[in-house]
């Protein structure tokens, strides 16, 4: 196998495995998580927020620019919405959708942020 086709796999592998984590959980059902209505859905927005967030950083990482990788993280929040509504007990919300961008949206300023102290510092 060439190196150019090897070194795709090995770029392109970190968004294929978490995008696959991301799917296999929204398989599955959230009744395991207990507490009150409040800590319950705290909890799982969290997860929202922190898995689109890596969503996110996984696409930088692949080579892809801070707004595609945004556009790519958000997109792929709005197929697995479409995919919860088809898993029994699950519920595909438009509303997770923003909390999942608002999750990559965290990552882009942190890395915005990052680069910009970074870049400060070497002048």
């Amino acid at each position: 196998m060439p190196n150019l086709i090897k070194n795709k796999y090995i770029k392109y592998s970190p968004v294929i495995i978490w995008m696959s984590f991301i799917f296999f959980l929204s398989s599955g059902q959230t009744s395991a998580i207990t507490g009150t209505n409040v800590e319950r859905f705290l909890i799982l927005k969290s997860f929202h927020l922190i898995e689109y967030a890596i969503l996110f950083i996984c696409f930088k990482i692949a080579g892809y620019s801070l707004k595609q990788s945004l556009l790519f993280s958000y997109i792929y929040a709005l197929s697995d919405e479409f995919h919860q509504s088809f898993v029994p007990g699950r519920t595909g919300l438009l509303r997770d959708t923003l909390i999942d961008l608002f999750g990559s949206t965290l990552a882009y300023i942190i890395i915005l942020l990052t680069r910009n102290k970074y870049h400060s510092r070497m002048k």
